[in-house]
């Protein structure tokens, strides 16, 4: 069978999401003939050109934007951040080459202020960063136009715990924007240059839901008979309660959990497994038939058919571990299936893409990983793991290091204790540039509650030890956690400020603690002194639940003080000031 597998907006556009390369390669390797589209970067692509800029300026008719400077510049910006047009790094350097919009003149206005070269960045770097926020600038026009639109992500709002398809249905019936004029032709080029029987289309997030669904629709629309299936993160996450039938009015399948399997049997023309489809009006899922594909034995993933030179990186905030995220080609891979811990009680721990651990083997990663460099010319990895094993790191350095394959890697981890010295002394060897991970509550009491399987005092000394070791960090922070005090709160950010002091953490954000169903926490919601609310009947997505814990302060206030602070941390700014001060 011909298969189109689409990434749909919004993505990051500085590297190929890890859903259609890897899925590419299985199909090809079980006959299928197989090719893969992305559109969100398409989209991007078209919106941020000079006939895009000029399609939008022109229904904007906003007097006080210059626009003909953006459309003078673009294409040049572009091409700077895509790394085809290095030398123009001068030039976008100085003030005055490109239009000031409101991020751009903020960053020109804290640079005079603070006197600090915007962090002593270098020509090229001060560039990506200057034309990174005239991009986000332009970014906000197009919201003049669709409040919706993100930069990466799109209508994200819109499509958590949805309860019922009724507000996605009427914005896609409704709106008549750019993005979905754009978005609308790109969908149909890529069918008419591949001419699929099949099209499956990845939702990793929910902010690309809505995308999703304009494309499924657009193709309804255009090829009535086209199958079509969705799969992805979203999906395996919030839809595992699907009961509204509405949405096979845009899909035929809606497939859980790893796609392997399920799409395999979709394309063999065979019964569907872990697939939720319509029939006599009712939803129906086909249930688990055989075991999943073992992880080992996937081959590597492949980007024939993605513009790999056309991706461009953003550096927007000037933090060296951030920029990760957005900036850089990086070859995204998994190296084992599920979490290594897999215990932490506010996490989706039911779920399989949590519960099913499987690993590769040292060996295998790395021949994947020399196959994809050979493919994208890169050597720079991003792994997308749940939390990287420390007992599959460390064979695995040893076979980079025995191979003697030059590469640079960074993924998630936890900073537990299984981390010796030696160990990241060895992950440095091998090509490890940085770590993220949880220091969630950063309290030993709500630690232990949840189960996370750490201490601060462990954390703390992992995290020095990474920094010695030339390995840059990046703390994801929580709270609001259930009975946790205002006062654990602001010892957390002690700590936070301590370790960023020290030089051992060098990025960090806060998250407000979230209820998901299928967490540890919802299936015993007292033990934690929570009392649930009553949700709306859902028949479409449920993933967030309401509850009450009981917080004597204000969390939004909480908010704001740990997101001040940080951010002047990250800075170095305000790091000799005592707590009391962000109150």
């Amino acid at each position: 069978m011909k298969v189109l597998l689409i990434t749909p907006p919004l993505l990051q556009p500085n590297t190929p999401y890890a859903a259609t390369p890897l899925l590419t390669a299985w199909l090809r390797s079980q006959g299928h003939d197989t090719a893969q589209a992305d559109l969100s970067l398409e989209l991007l692509l078209t919106l941020f050109s000079k006939n895009g800029l000029s399609e939008l300026f022109q229904a904007l008719e906003h007097p006080q934007i210059p626009a003909s400077e953006y459309i003078d510049t673009i294409e040049s910006v572009i091409s700077f951040l895509q790394g085809k047009s290095p030398h123009l790094a001068e030039e976008l350097s100085e003030r005055g080459t490109l239009p000031e919009g409101p991020n751009l003149f903020r960053a020109y206005e804290q640079e005079e202020q603070l006197g600090w070269g915007f962090r002593g960045v270098g020509t090229e770097d001060r560039a990506s960063h200057l034309c990174s926020l005239y991009l986000d600038d332009i970014a906000e026009a197009v919201k003049m136009l669709d409040p919706n639109f993100g930069f990466s992500r799109y209508a994200e709002d819109l499509a958590v715990s949805l309860p019922s398809l009724g507000k996605l249905r009427e914005t896609l019936r409704t709106s008549d924007s750019i993005f979905f004029q754009t978005l609308e032709k790109i969908t149909d080029q890529a069918v008419e240059t591949h001419q699929p029987e099949l099209v499956g289309i990845t939702v990793p997030f929910p902010g690309c839901l809505l995308g999703a669904l304009a494309i499924a629709q657009r193709i309804r629309h255009t090829r009535a008979k086209l199958k079509i299936v969705l799969g992805g993160g979203y999906v395996n996450t919030e839809l595992r309660e699907l009961s509204e039938p509405d949405i096979f009015d845009f899909v035929d399948y809606i497939a859980l959990d790893s796609g392997m399997l399920p799409l395999l049997r979709i394309a063999n023309g065979e019964t569907p497994v872990r697939t939720f489809v319509r029939e006599n009006g009712r939803v129906r899922f086909h249930e688990d038939a055989g075991q999943p594909i073992a992880h080992d034995t996937l081959p590597a993933p492949v980007f024939d058919g993605l513009p790999m030179g056309s991706y461009f990186g953003l550096f927007e905030v000037l933090n060296p571990v951030t920029r990760l995220w957005s900036d850089g080609p990086w070859n995204k891979l998994v190296l084992a299936h599920g979490c290594c811990w897999g215990r932490c009680e506010f996490c989706d721990t039911s779920v399989d893409y949590i519960s099913r651990y499987d690993p590769a083997t040292p060996s295998t990663i790395c021949d994947w990983m020399e196959t994809m460099i050979a493919q994208s010319k890169f050597n720079g990895f991003h792994f997308v793991d749940e939390a990287l094993p420390p007992d599959l790191l460390n064979p695995l350095c040893d076979e980079i290091l025995r191979r003697g394959l030059s590469v640079e890697w960074w993924g998630n981890i936890r900073f537990e204790t299984r981390f010796s010295t030696k160990l990241i002394d060895k992950m440095a060897t091998a090509g490890c540039i940085a770590v993220t991970g949880g220091l969630e509550t950063c309290c030993d009491r709500t630690l232990k509650m949840m189960r996370k399987g750490i201490t601060v005092e462990t954390a703390s000394k992992t995290l020095e030890h990474f920094a010695d070791a030339g390995i840059m960090t990046h703390a994801y922070l929580m709270f609001g956690f259930p009975t946790q005090t205002e006062n654990e709160t602001f010892q957390a950010l002690e700590t936070v400020r301590s370790l960023i002091d020290k030089g051992a953490l060098h990025s960090a954000y806060w998250h407000r603690f979230a209820l998901t169903a299928h967490s540890g926490i919802s299936l015993d919601p007292a033990r934690f002194s929570i009392h649930l609310l009553e949700e709306p009947p859902s028949r479409f997505a449920r993933n967030e639940i309401p509850f009450d814990a009981g917080f004597d302060y204000d969390l939004d206030a909480i908010f704001e003080i740990l997101r001040k602070a940080t951010y002047n941390y990250q800075l170095g700014i305000g790091l000799d000031l005592p707590i009391h001060h962000w109150r």
